[in-house]
């Protein structure tokens, strides 16, 4: 077996004439199984077809599981060539560059769910969560952005269709994928050609498997929780798979840190749901998996700038974000509380408690008027790395030489001696 640019990509196959996004959920394995079971339902041979799940590593259990034990051994007995391709970095290239392949075979058995880099890694090392709003950037890049490279990879400049499982509900999506069209790429919808609405996929499924693969979704997607049915639905499965809802807390829980707006649920918090329905063994998870993590004082600034030249819109902000100190919960929370109680005397002038309960030690609190700044130390999880852009400390001393006053001063009383150090490790 030889192999491209791509590891493990087997240059030694055919180039082929179909190629499918496998997104692992009720409606393209739907598409898949007919394919499968019904010769007439396609006007291609399979040895032409190639599958191609690009994993965000993030999908549920229960997932790997149903499509490991009745889609996967399907796909081997017709010998579809299925690829599952992954990130190994946050950016990726047109050329393919960051794109690792997890598996490229025609007997498949495993599904590599984890994939490399994960969207839970992008979020967390960006100290943020998936916006519900605007674009689905998360899924350009942990999906789009592996997918086009892979794609032209295997059909090597030759004319391709692009199946995509949109149903029959979903004509807006496959219009607007039209757009993507190329003269070498045209996108089909095979669900909407055949009339096939939700329901009816999954009617089909379980036919034919005796049960549903389930909705996909990453674990922690804030469209899945748009609507009343939603958030029970993902209760129900974080219920059965609390490790996975405590991960998705736990990035909640680091963003909310940085930034009290960042709830899960379109700005409000998952954690408070998950309260509210009384999931017990949910938080005996996440408590556990919090208590494990290495944690950091962060010192956080913000410049929010004027939107338009208006001086009472916000507009855009920019963040820097720097570990002061690193250890364990306890001691670093032990560590703000007390420069709180000293706060005068190196510049900390307010300390506020949010309705989050976590505590923001601040030196400056952003005003009403913009541009305006803001500065505070918080105690959380140690997985965002120092981040700023170039020239955000020239931009912060023409908005206000006040906000440096602290440079000097507090890196010493925010870094833990060596003594305190080694205690907190």
């Amino acid at each position: 077996m030889t192999t491209s640019k791509f590891m493990n990509l087997n240059a030694a196959e055919p180039t082929p004439k179909v190629v499918m996004s496998f997104g692992l959920g009720t409606d393209s394995t739907a598409v898949l199984l007919r394919w499968l079971e019904d010769s007439s339902s396609r006007d291609f041979d399979l040895s032409d077809l190639a599958v191609i799940t690009a994993m965000t590593g993030n999908e549920w259990e229960s997932t790997r599981t149903a499509v490991e034990a009745l889609i996967l051994p399907r796909m081997a007995t017709a010998g579809v060539r299925f690829i599952q391709a992954a990130r190994s970095r946050r950016h990726v290239t047109k050329a393919g560059d960051g794109v690792v392949i997890l598996d490229d075979s025609r007997v498949p058995t495993t599904l590599h769910l984890d994939g490399s880099y994960t969207l839970w890694d992008e979020m967390t090392e960006a100290g943020t969560i998936p916006q519900s709003g605007g674009a689905r950037m998360c899924s350009v890049h942990a999906k789009g952005d592996v997918l086009d490279p892979v794609i032209a990879a295997i059909t090597r400049g030759q004319p391709y269709r692009h199946v995509i499982g949109f149903e029959a509900g979903e004509a807006r999506r496959a219009l607007k994928d039209q757009n993507y069209n190329t003269a070498l790429r045209t996108g089909e919808y095979p669900l909407i050609e055949w009339g096939w609405f939700r329901n009816d996929a999954i009617e089909y499924t379980t036919s034919v498997i005796g049960t549903s693969v389930g909705k996909s979704a990453c674990t922690f997607c804030p469209f899945s929780f748009g609507s009343k049915a939603g958030r029970a639905y993902m209760l129900e499965r974080y219920s059965t798979e609390p490790v996975t809802a405590a991960h998705a807390l736990l990035m909640e829980h680091l963003a909310l840190t940085l930034n009290p707006k960042q709830g899960l649920i379109g700005g409000k918090r998952l954690i408070d749901l998950v309260r509210s329905e009384n999931t017990v063994h949910v938080m005996e998870a996440f408590d556990e998996l919090l208590r494990e993590q290495t944690h950091a004082i962060y010192d956080v600034r913000r410049i929010i700038s004027a939107r338009k030249g208006d001086s009472l819109v916000s507009g855009n902000v920019e963040r820097s974000l720097r570990v002061r100190s690193r250890g364990t919960r306890d001691v670093l929370q032990a560590h703000l509380d007390h420069l709180a109680a000293d706060g005068a005397a190196k510049g900390l002038t307010t300390t506020v408690v949010g309705e989050d309960g976590m505590m923001r030690l601040y030196q400056r609190q952003r005003g009403s008027v913009f541009p305006t700044l803001e500065r505070f130390f918080v105690v959380a999880p140690a997985l965002a790395p120092n981040k700023e852009r170039a020239r955000f400390d020239e931009r912060w001393a023409e908005l206000g030489t006040a906000a440096t006053e602290l440079k000097h001063h507090t890196s010493r009383g925010l870094h833990l001696n060596d003594h305190q150090e080694r205690h907190a490790s």
